[in-house]
């Protein structure tokens, strides 16, 4: 089979395939019409008898027999040019997706689709010449899963009409008429490419689901969620509704494998109490998420994913519309995070940061808590590739962050304000994640161990888009980069905003203490991350030079105990 071009694409004309569907259907019409005739005039048995009665009556059922068949091959036919009419559309409505893009950023598309764009400026900052280059490698990653995904949709459309409507012409038995929703759905891109997941399958996700109808959204989330609620790209609305089938079917799985306990035979109560824990934490962990979700308290809430496979349970959980704010803050927990452990004061945080972030800008809000990775614990502080001695851990899962913050802006007909907010350990992660091609405009460094990056142009961000907090007296930031590369402090371009307060600055506001009050009620360290995800750098409060001020401080592994984000420890046992 051909493949089909983007200019072929361009000349598709859907009206025209509807009015030939039409057409098709005044022919069934008429046919049944003639059917009903016949089935009307036929001879009756009390009216007429013998062998010529018998001729009649078997060529009268031979003639609606051969009617019903025609008739149900030109129903098979009008569904199908229903269908390509609307796969049709779905890869005009890409490629002209594309074109939008293409001329927000004062681009086009040629008609092959071939992206031009404008010579950038001449900058002389090489921070203002790397984030240029990062948002147009974005732009061009966008615009080519598009048009691949309207190319891959037009062949498969094709192959099947064509196949299809052969065999009705042909008078196939082995195609039964069919009924509204009964052609499959296109099979969705991998989600993951062995244990990685490429941040730029977010835009080819994006593109999957425009191109299906609304009939089949709402099949693919009723009959596959498994499709749906872990798909970064798609909006927010569809992984809520599909995520929270999954969490239903993940909360009966585990209690009904905790149940199961008691029969299982273990080769020591070693194991059985440790495999019993571990099960009790998984039951606990979905409580939260659903408990979480489902409170009353007038907050609209989406759950972007959950997944229960690893040692740790891991969700997503947005405050607010992710597809409709204008600004999306994303939020990544550190040592000792957990679902179970931290998800409700992470949440209830959020929402308070929302509003305040609300009453900053006249556009919408949503903060994301992103406890999407098994974050380091107590228990594998001295395991390698779990402790938060190292970052394999950060490594490791910076693919799911970078993916689902392209995922936020893929799903939207116009790019968000993002903000990154990453915590301690969860700072390491974020700067991995910004070492690849992903959607964020800034981002605010809290209570940082290090970051892997030594130059603002290694990421890509504008200037003043890298912000760090780190209070005088949490020991983490001095420490940290022993083992978890760069202080973020030293990084050439990085603002430094303000923890501590100092005569002169709003009364309102105190200062944060330690390693876990940046996200406090009343510090400003909270006000700085407000006003950052607000899109509001004039409310932003720099650094007192008091703050800037050098310090000494403790240094080695041992002051890793001050990163833990809550004071009791998480165990997981040796096999599942």
């Amino acid at each position: 089979m051909s493949e089909l071009s983007v200019a072929d694409i361009r000349c598709f004309r859907p009206a025209l395939v509807r009015e030939a569907r039409d057409r098709v259907e005044l022919e069934r019409k008429r046919i049944g019409d003639a059917m009903a005739e016949l089935l009307a005039g036929r001879p009756r048995a009390s009216g007429w008898a013998g062998p010529a009665a018998l001729a009649a009556v078997a060529r009268n059922a031979d003639a609606i027999r051969a009617l019903g068949e025609i008739a149900n091959r030109l129903g098979v036919t009008a569904q199908l040019l229903t269908h390509l009419a609307e796969r049709m559309q779905a890869c005009l409505q890409l490629v002209r997706h594309a074109d939008v893009r293409a001329a927000e950023a004062s681009g086009w598309l040629n008609h092959e689709g071939q992206l031009f764009l404008p010579q950038p400026p001449a900058y002389l900052d090489p921070v203002l010449v790397a984030h240029h280059a990062r948002r147009e490698a974005l732009l061009r990653e966008e615009i080519d899963r598009d048009l691949r995904q309207a190319q891959d949709l037009a062949r498969q459309a094709d192959h099947e009409a064509s196949t299809r409507l052969r065999a009705a012409a042909q008078g196939s038995t082995a195609m039964p008429a069919m009924s509204p929703g009964a052609l499959p759905v296109p099979v969705p891109p991998p989600l993951r490419q062995g244990s990685y997941v490429d941040p730029a399958s977010a835009f080819a996700n994006a593109a999957w689901w425009r191109a299906l109808t609304p009939e089949e959204k709402g099949r693919v989330i009723r009959e596959r969620p498994d499709w749906v609620g872990p798909r970064d790209g798609l909006p927010g609305w569809a992984r809520h509704a599909a995520n929270v089938t999954l969490l239903g079917r993940l909360e009966a799985a585990a209690a009904t494998e905790l149940a199961q306990v008691e029969d299982h035979h273990y080769g020591s109560q070693t194991a059985k109490r440790a495999d019993r824990e571990w099960k009790v934490q998984r039951v606990e962990s979905l409580r939260v998420v659903r408990d979480v979700l489902f409170q009353h308290d007038g907050a609209q809430r989406q759950l972007l994913h959950v997944d229960d496979s690893g040692p740790i349970v891991q969700a997503v959980v947005a405050v607010g519309d992710v597809d409709t704010a204008e600004h999306v803050a994303t939020h990544v927990g550190g040592f000792t995070t957990t679902v179970r452990g931290s998800l409700r004061r992470i949440d209830r945080e959020s929402t308070q940061m929302r509003a305040e972030a609300d009453a900053l800008t006249e556009g919408a809000v949503a903060v994301v808590s992103w406890l999407g990775y098994p974050a380091p614990q107590w228990a594998g502080l001295t395991t390698r590739g779990a402790s938060v001695l190292g970052e394999d851990l950060s490594r490791g899962y910076a693919d799911e962050l970078a993916a689902f913050l392209n995922g936020v802006d893929a799903a939207r007909d116009a790019p968000v304000h993002s903000t990154l907010w990453a915590h301690s350990y969860g700072s390491n992660l974020a700067g991995h994640a910004l070492l690849q091609t992903v959607s964020v405009d800034d981002v605010v460094l809290f209570g940082s161990p290090g970051v892997p990056f030594r130059t603002v142009e290694q990421v890509g961000l504008k200037p003043n888009g890298l912000n760090v907090l780190a209070a005088p007296d949490d020991w983490i930031p001095k420490t940290g980069p022993l083992v978890l590369g760069m202080p973020p402090l030293a990084v050439p371009g990085a603002r430094r905003l303000a923890t501590l307060h100092v005569k002169g600055m709003p009364n309102d506001l105190r200062s944060a203490e330690g390693h876990s009050e940046y996200r406090a009620a009343g510090t400003l360290s909270r006000r700085n991350l407000v006003a950052v995800a607000a899109g509001r750098p004039d409310l932003v409060i720099p650094a007192s030079a008091a703050e800037r001020r050098p310090t000494g401080g403790v240094q080695g592994p041992a002051a890793v105990a001050a990163t833990a984000d809550v004071a009791a420890p998480v165990t997981r046992p040796a096999t599942r």
